[in-house]
């Protein structure tokens, strides 16, 4: 149990990560359509501001197109939803001891602000397009594919620096899945003598074969079973914890704390992120026109169970919880249960890390890098290709293994990517592009957003710094 409760010391003070806005038509209908007839689905900007995408196969535009996308709603929906599921879940019970009730206020309020600016970002891909000539409703196009195209619209090389932070906060990510898979499993199977290095890199090998998964659809599913394993991790702890409710004493959460609510809302804020995702999803769905709805339920189901599960758990064991909650389980089959079902969903998650890392390379357009997917989906990516894409596991596991307090470190890297990338960039990109036609409150609450990302990073960074600062020193003293 040592080396998971030093990495539960280190991620208690890291960073662990990780509508479409109501416009008014003033009564007209706005079509939805593509910038090249049959490229992308159409739809229309109801009265009531919603965005409509209609179903390509209604509007006769073949669903097996590039850019129409084959993914379902539930498989859009699972991909969402395995993204948002961060390491940070092993600790959320932790966080209501450290911050009490407002630690779960500040849980809903992230969820709601990571729903709206998920949507944001989706919105700032469209342009409207007005064609005086033909006499045709104004209609908007999805001109851009990718967050970094929309930076690259709003900013001067916006989309390369994007993509070097959004590569480096997903490669930390990946990384830490796999530190923490072999830190369960030294301590759910001690019998068998193996050292956390060797099951650190046991779980990289097993997860070479994931470089041959090319597009969302396919990952879609080890995303399902990632958040099923979760799920049932989660009421695994809810109903050992409802068997102690007669315990419960809803007056043992915590007073407020300004420094214990500081680490406890720093690691919450960046714990749901999946803007970095919400292009790619939304370009994978058949029918778009489910895009909203499909974020609002994933949003909605995943906040309840992890509220739930924090609330619940914490009433159990109270002054008792542990960094981990793991730490709290009895010996014997429910903590390895509980300790397993999270390795299972690690692993099944990597998949999709590598997936986002490779877009992003490729998006980048470097001259010397020739492109790392093939000219299709459905397509081999070269040989070369999947070379590359197997030395990024390799890196990962390089980063897991050998980087010392590597957990330290990419907290405070994750606390200087994360804000911008899950808050302040959408925010200030729709501002840039939209703001002709935005409401006086809905600029408000764009820039408040960046206030709440600029002081949440600020947070984060100085907890990480000094608990990195210390654990050097430590080593040195």
């Amino acid at each position: 149990m040592n080396h998971l409760r030093s990495l539960g010391n280190q991620l208690r003070s890291s960073i662990l990560r990780y509508g479409v806005p109501i416009y008014e038509a003033k009564g007209e209908d706005i079509e939805l359509c593509s910038s090249k007839a049959g490229e992308t689905t159409q739809g229309s900007l109801q009265p009531n501001g919603h965005i409509n995408l209609a179903d390509t196969k209604r509007d006769g535009v073949p669903p097996n197109q590039d850019t129409a996308g084959t993914s379902s709603v539930w498989q859009a929906g699972w991909n969402v939803a395995n993204c948002m599921q961060g390491i940070g879940m092993l600790s959320l019970p932790y966080m209501v001891k450290e911050g009490g009730l407002a630690a779960l206020i500040t849980m809903a309020v992230v969820l709601i602000i990571g729903n709206y600016t998920s949507k944001v970002l989706v919105y700032c891909l469209y342009e409207d397009q007005l064609n005086l000539e033909s006499g045709e409703k104004p209609h908007l196009v999805r001109v851009r594919k990718t967050y970094a195209d929309v930076a690259d619209a709003c900013y001067k090389s916006g989309g390369t620096v994007l993509n070097i932070m959004q590569i480096i906060d997903v490669i930390a990510v990946a990384a830490l899945y796999l530190e923490l898979a072999g830190s369960l499993m030294v301590d759910t199977f001690s019998m068998s003598g193996l050292s956390k290095l060797t099951w650190t890199v046991l779980c990289g090998v097993l997860l070479l074969p994931t470089i041959f998964f090319r597009h969302l659809t396919k990952i879609s599913w080890l995303s399902c079973f990632a958040v099923l394993s979760l799920v049932i991790m989660f009421f695994s702890v809810v109903w050992y914890s409802l068997g102690k409710s007669i315990v419960w004493d809803i007056t043992s959460v915590p007073a407020f704390n300004l420094q214990q609510y500081s680490v406890s809302a720093s690691i919450i804020l960046f714990n749901f992120g999946t803007q970095f995702i919400m292009p790619g999803v939304e370009d994978s769905m058949r029918n778009r026109a489910q895009f909203n709805r499909m974020v609002n339920c994933t949003y909605f189901i995943t906040g309840v169970l992890n509220i739930a599960y924090a609330l619940f758990a914490y009433l159990s064991f109270g002054l008792e919880t542990k960094e981990f909650i793991t730490y709290n389980m009895p010996l014997g089959p429910l903590q390895a249960a509980v300790s397993m079902l999270f390795v299972i969903k690690s692993l099944l998650s990597y998949p999709l890390m590598l997936f986002l890392i490779v877009n992003s390379v490729d998006s980048m357009k470097l001259s010397f890098l020739p492109p790392c997917s093939g000219a299709t989906p459905d397509r081999m990516p070269p040989a070369w290709a999947m070379i590359f894409r197997a030395l990024l596991v390799l890196f990962t596991l390089f980063l897991a293994v050998v980087v010392p307090h590597f957990t330290l470190l990419m907290g405070v890297t994750g606390s200087l990517t994360s804000p911008w990338l899950d808050f302040i960039f959408p925010c200030l990109f729709y501002l840039k592009l939209k703001r002709k036609s935005l409401a006086w409150w809905e600029v408000v609450i764009n820039w408040v957003i960046v206030g709440v990302g600029l002081v949440g990073g600020v947070v984060g960074l100085i907890y990480s710094m000094k608990a990195l600062v210390n654990a050097y020193a430590e080593d040195f003293s």
